[in-house]
């Protein structure tokens, strides 16, 4: 590669970024003169020109450069460099050794794995890639020659974007869905139609605890997408099984999975309506666990107050049907709602609710998604299981 462009920060700002390490770097960091072209690689200096680190650059974004090495020494982030970084995601899956319980996982995370824009995750032999950012997007053909020599199994990949419409297959075959293992249960996976990537990974973890606690109990799982909390509850020997999802597609895909599995949707319904009104619907004291996933309430920090708002209602009103020992699974996958603003949230609810409970667990992705502990972002699906009293 060519000479890496330098651009500098503003004076007095070098010391708090390199001992913060967010690999975030907004535009009022830099200085007027720091120009670079969309994607391209550069060397962020401090006003005396000594490197901080290296990113990738975003002039038409407020995040102006997300670094990828914070490195005062001189780098090459050459197609050796960026395999190497690659390799290092993929050993991380292996010691944690998930293909022994799932054949479907996320293999870089992201600013978790220090590759950021980058999302890549397996369903079986497919990979379903998502590139957040234009520096990302250049990385697309090593991504590609990475993919294929560590995986020879692979049969397609897949570049989900932003528009499903511009959603493509970038090498070898399309398979619109794909059939999973996980945790000994199998699911249908919509790669093309899906949400986020096909299916919510970050969960696998959650779905298997409920498993502990759902045998001969009601279970209502709100927000239910394809259902994978209810094939969960439904394999572990629940006596009644609700699913909440307002989208048609997806909740058509509940009874198929629970077919799937050899489960009669004899103890199944389904409800294909708004979570808000259902839990209206509801008479109190009816089931004994409640799940509650919702897609994150808000993706900005100007509309966190409507946010906290939905989070407070859904929770006051789980909490006043449950019985005295019913059981709260709920969840925010919103990064603008942190653990702690989350944990609050729940206190209110509680407080609302009249209601005496226990926290019993708390919950996060499972490890296939690390977290940069310089990056809070990317811890973002956090949740509770309580105990009502």
């Amino acid at each position: 590669m060519g000479r890496i462009r330098r651009v500098f920060l503003r004076a007095g700002k070098s010391e708090k970024i390199r001992q913060q390490r967010h690999p975030w770097l907004f535009s009022g960091a830099f200085t007027p003169e720091s120009i670079a072209e969309a994607g391209e690689t550069v060397c962020v200096c401090d006003e005396h020109g000594n490197p901080v680190g290296y990113g990738h650059w975003d002039p038409n974004h407020p995040i102006r450069c997300r670094i990828f090495s914070w490195n005062s020494e001189k780098i090459t982030p050459n197609e050796r460099f960026w395999r190497q970084k690659i390799a290092e995601a993929i050993t991380l899956r292996n010691q944690l050794g998930i293909t022994s319980d799932t054949n479907a996982y996320r293999l870089i995370n992201s600013e978790g794995d220090h590759l950021p824009g980058i999302v890549i995750d397996i369903y079986r032999d497919i990979a379903v890639i998502q590139l957040r950012t234009p520096g990302a997007m250049r990385l697309k053909p090593t991504l590609v020659r990475s993919l294929t020599e560590h995986f020879p199994e692979l049969k397609g990949i897949y570049l989900r974007r932003e528009s499903l419409s511009e959603s493509e297959w970038i090498w070898g075959e399309a398979f619109p869905e794909v059939i999973i293992q996980e945790n000994g249960l199998s699911f249908w996976v919509s790669i093309q139609k899906g949400q986020k990537t096909g299916f919510f990974l970050d969960q696998r973890d959650n779905r298997q605890l409920l498993r502990k606690y759902a045998k001969g109990k009601k279970v209502a799982n709100f927000f239910a997408y394809t259902g994978g909390f209810t094939v969960y509850a439904g394999a572990a020997g629940a006596s009644a099984l609700l699913s909440v999802e307002i989208m048609e597609e997806p909740a058509g895909v509940i009874e198929r999975n629970l077919a799937l599995n050899g489960l009669s949707s004899s103890h199944h319904t389904l409800w294909v309506m708004d979570a808000f009104e259902a839990l209206q619907k509801l008479p109190p004291n009816e089931w004994d666990i409640i799940i509650l996933d919702p897609p994150a309430f808000t993706h900005h920090q100007d509309k966190l107050p409507q946010a906290v708002r939905a989070y407070r209602e859904i929770n006051r009103r789980a909490l006043q049907l449950l019985p005295f020992g019913g059981l709260l699974f709920t969840f925010s996958c919103s990064a603008h709602v942190t653990p702690s603003l989350f944990r609050d949230i729940l206190y209110q609810s509680a407080m609302e609710a009249s209601r005496d409970i226990q926290l019993l667990h708390i919950l996060h992705a499972p490890p296939d998604h690390p977290i940069n502990i310089y990056h809070p972002q990317g811890e973002y699906l956090k949740g509770f299981v309580v105990r009502v009293l």
